[in-house]
């Protein structure tokens, strides 16, 4: 055989070879917590001989995994240990990496210091988060009355704008040190769950409103946010299991207005046992929107003006009919151009 026919079959070997479309897809998966790194994460050095590979994939929808995927377990194991200090009052970050932002959404950074049974938002995202182009850093501040905790659980919940309605929760192990005691911090808003087959559910297309935010709190959702439907969303934790303790007080400012006065609206919270119960009521200054302030904030406002196209879409295709992202796209026309080269090739050869 002459020497360029060896040279053209050796090339259509190695075109053979390339990713299938589906490897090409995974490395544009959804978004993931990678600092601090969370329990099983590649990202994490104490991740023992089976990582999660799908660390991106939301939580099940009949909330079988909920909380952090089911990875509670390795706390106390030499898996679960702590991959960063943070001193109590002090000014951490996040962040969010990955290829499939689904439109932004919004975020909650939270903090258990009791295995998992409850939560507490240190610091609420409403729109744009994750960032639309490329990883997301976000700040927020460990609270000086968060008591010293060994082995407390940092959590980043995300609700997507766009695509099937789920729920996204990455878990990584902290110590707190010089924090307070008392239960000061046990009278923080409880982290917001849905989508997760507790009877509240998420809107398409828009980013949620979180019914009881917290104090710390990032607006950037262009004033169209919306509350979560449900039954479930009036309740706290929503009654899952591992939100159980105490009762969170879950009243949020209602209404809006351009004097600055906003009236909040009764909120009613209960864990796995005891029940608490806290009016929302309040003021704001300047124009508000929601009972928040939606001016200003850190990370711009959402630029993804699509609208979705009527039809569904099938699980585990988290894209709407009509809509794919910036690697799909660009794989598509890849994968054209490279089946095109091969029959060139195989023409050669015959």
């Amino acid at each position: 055989m002459a020497p360029h026919r060896l040279s053209i079959l050796s090339l259509a070997i190695l075109l053979a070879t390339l990713p299938s479309e589906t490897a090409i897809l995974q490395v544009a998966a959804h978004m993931q917590l990678t600092s601090p790194p969370p329990l099983r994460s590649t990202h994490n050095p104490h991740t023992g001989p089976l990582p999660d590979y799908s660390m991106t994939t939301p939580l099940s929808s009949d909330g079988s995994n909920f909380p952090c995927k089911g990875y509670l377990s390795l706390l106390g194991t030499p898996q679960g240990a702590s991959v960063a200090t943070w001193p109590a009052g002090s000014t951490q970050h996040m962040t969010i990496s990955g290829g499939a932002v689904h439109g932004g959404g919004s975020c909650q950074a939270s903090l258990s210091v009791d295995a998992g049974q409850t939560w507490h938002v240190l610091h609420s995202y409403i729109g744009a988060c994750p960032a639309i182009n490329g990883d997301s850093s976000f700040s927020f501040r460990v609270p000086g009355d968060v008591p010293e905790t060994k082995g407390a659980v940092f959590s980043w919940t995300w609700f997507n704008n766009l695509g099937n309605r789920e729920m996204y929760q990455n878990c990584a192990v902290v110590d707190i040190t010089g924090g307070r005691s008392g239960d000061d911090f046990g009278q923080r808003p409880a982290m917001f769950v849905a989508d997760v087959g507790n009877g509240c559910t998420t809107v398409d297309s828009r980013d949620v409103l979180f019914p009881d935010p917290g104090p710390d709190l990032d607006v950037n959702d262009g004033g169209k946010a919306v509350p979560a439907k449900g039954d479930g969303c009036q309740r706290g934790m929503g009654g899952m299991a591992g939100g159980g303790g105490r009762g969170g007080d879950s009243g949020s400012g209602g209404g809006s207005s351009d004097d600055g006065d906003s009236n909040g609206n009764d909120g009613m919270g209960d864990g796995m046992s005891g029940d608490g119960s806290g009016n929302g009521g309040g003021s704001s200054s300047g124009t508000s929107s929601g009972g928040y302030n939606s001016g200003g904030g850190r990370h711009p406002s959402p630029t993804n003006t699509w609208v979705p196209s009527a039809g569904t879409w099938t699980p585990g295709d988290d894209w709407p009919n009509g809509y794919g992202s910036v690697a799909a796209t660009s794989r598509g026309g890849g994968l054209v151009a490279v089946g095109a080269f091969a029959s060139i090739l195989l023409g050669l050869l015959i």
